[in-house]
């Protein structure tokens, strides 16, 4: 999705694109290999027409540094709107300026795209998860998560009693992989910005690869360094004031290197009340045996389809990490999580799983705008060119595939883009479905709970369908692969179509009046 407009850094320095999504341009400035594009991939070019699109910020939870929707319009001087159903997100005009904002100076607001924090909302991150972000650059996915999975998400000094100790809670973490180490650069300063660093990992490695599991030994290397602290440095002591505690804090943390070796050794727990957004998100998610029936007998139609397949029936078994490779050093990771013994056993798979995969970026405008400026030359290069385009769904599918194998037995895989082509969203998340035979289960998403219309989605390729399930297909004149079956192999691919229509998401301008984005939540069964 990478769409995370404020918390952008592009060659070190941090760039905002204020105001971008009120502008517009001629549909005739666009290059024709994009217009191509388009149109093969049944895109609208009006979307590009829309005008003052809002943008939309995340209010910080933390108690101490929360503000106010009203108090926020003051500083803004423009209408803030709370979004319904997704607590601590308002919606502010287009144009607004954030950057020379006290809130934000002070932290009090996360600039964030919503097709991001409606995507993490969709994990449903619960306290003492651990949470893999595929594909995690530029960050604020991430921090999100990492926020959720501390309650405040912040270190703070706890003065209660007259002291002045640095806390935090560890009883989650969330762990960030992406193949570009400046990325990684610009999500680990994202996390230490926002003080969430402590219980977040990153790696720079192949998202289609990474083998990595949760971290094991979290208790055991707390309880090791609160023994013998002696070994790094202290953030801060009894006798510090506050500010001293403070500066003693951000000291350590600019003298890390790669592998985080900055952390305090004084850290502890810091645990907070569980947000009610997340309650409140999860309205339309599977609750009970009786719902996850009724949505596992859609995909019971997909037998008959398989009446003719020939060969191995069960695809993508997925092989376990090999217990015996060589521990992977992190790109960045706090102390209690950089000791960790990486075990490679089942148990340690994990709770949850984002894959917000690479994509061709149509879906938003902000990025489109950006080339408007900046040169399609440079557009072409970085998304459209044809050996981009044709190895594209096979990086998506692997990065979903691998995304599936490190999620343990009954977690949740949240699969995402923004990109409104039907080939990078819904065919992928059809041949996953299909192929999985029952292994996965896609689960419904609050398509109404948001106040936001929802675009229409598209109905997948049966030709996409029939390959993942092994059904033979054969290539027309016109070179397009064709599929049909019997009657009742007919009767039964359309259900599936209609199925991965219904449970799917689209939002897109000209429908949502949000950038365009994509998102379906699965639920790993086996």
């Amino acid at each position: 999705m990478e769409s995370d407009e404020e918390d952008n850094y592009t060659q070190g320095t941090y760039q905002q694109c204020e105001g971008a999504s009120s502008k517009t341009f001629s549909l005739n400035n666009l290059p024709a290999e994009f217009v191509a594009f388009l149109a093969k991939n049944e895109i609208d070019p009006a979307i590009y027409t829309v005008t003052d699109l809002p943008r939309y910020v995340r209010l910080n939870p933390d108690p101490h540094l929360t503000i106010t929707p009203e108090e926020l319009e003051k500083q803004l001087g423009t209408k803030v709107e709370p979004v319904p159903g997704l607590e601590a997100f308002c919606r502010l005009d287009g144009s607004a300026k954030l950057r020379n904002t006290q809130a934000y100076k002070d932290g009090r607001i996360f600039g964030m795209d919503l097709s991001s924090g409606i995507a993490v909302y969709a994990l449903d991150v619960q306290p003492g998860e651990h949470v893999l972000d595929i594909c995690c650059a530029p960050g604020a996915k991430l921090c999100m998560i990492a926020g959720l999975l501390t309650n405040s998400g912040h270190v703070r000094s706890d003065r209660s009693g007259g002291g002045n100790q640095l806390q935090m809670d560890i009883t989650g973490t969330v762990t960030g992989v992406d193949i570009s180490p400046h990325r990684l650069s610009t999500c680990r300063s994202l996390l230490k910005r926002h003080r969430l660093q402590q219980c977040a990992r990153l790696f720079q490695a192949d998202g289609t690869t990474f083998s990595v599991l949760r971290p094991s030994a979290i208790d055991t290397i707390r309880a090791r360094i609160m023994a013998n602290p002696s070994g790094a440095k202290k953030a801060a002591s009894d006798s510090q004031s506050g500010a001293q505690s403070k500066r003693a804090l951000d000291d350590d943390e600019d003298e890390h290197d790669d592998y985080g070796n900055g952390e305090s050794s004084q850290m502890t727990v810091d645990g907070g009340r569980e947000s009610s957004a997340r309650q409140q998100f999860h309205v339309n998610s599977l609750e009970n045996e009786t719902t996850f029936k009724r949505h596992k007998a859609a995909l019971d139609t997909l037998k008959g389809l398989c009446s003719g397949s020939t060969g191995e029936t069960t695809l993508f078994n997925g092989t376990e990490t090999n217990g015996s490779q060589e521990k992977v050093v992190p790109f960045f990771a706090p102390k209690i999580l950089r000791n960790d013994p990486q075990l490679h056993t089942e148990a340690f798979k994990y709770d949850k799983v984002i894959v917000d995969a690479e994509c061709t970026h149509d879906g938003s405008i902000a990025h489109i705008l950006k080339y408007e400026a900046w040169g399609w030359d440079s557009f072409h290069k970085n998304f459209m060119s044809q050996d981009r385009l044709d190895s594209l769904s096979d990086l998506q599918r692997g990065l979903l595939m691998n995304g599936f194998r490190l999620t343990k037995a009954g977690g949740i895989i949240v699969y995402s883009t923004c990109s409104l082509s039907r080939a990078q969203n819904e065919d992928i998340v059809a041949w996953f479905i299909a192929g999985m035979r029952g292994r996965a289960v896609l689960e419904p998403l609050p398509k109404h709970a948001l106040g936001i219309q929802t675009a229409t989605c598209k109905r997948p390729c049966r030709s996409i369908v029939a390959s993942a399930l092994g059904l033979p297909t054969v290539t027309d004149t016109s070179g397009q692969v064709q599929w049909q079956g019997t009657p009742q192999q007919e009767a039964d691919m359309e259900q599936f179509q209609d199925h991965i229509q219904e449970m799917c998401l689209r939002y897109d301008p000209l429908a949502s009046k949000t950038s365009g984005f994509f998102l379906a939540r699965i639920r790993k069964i086996a």
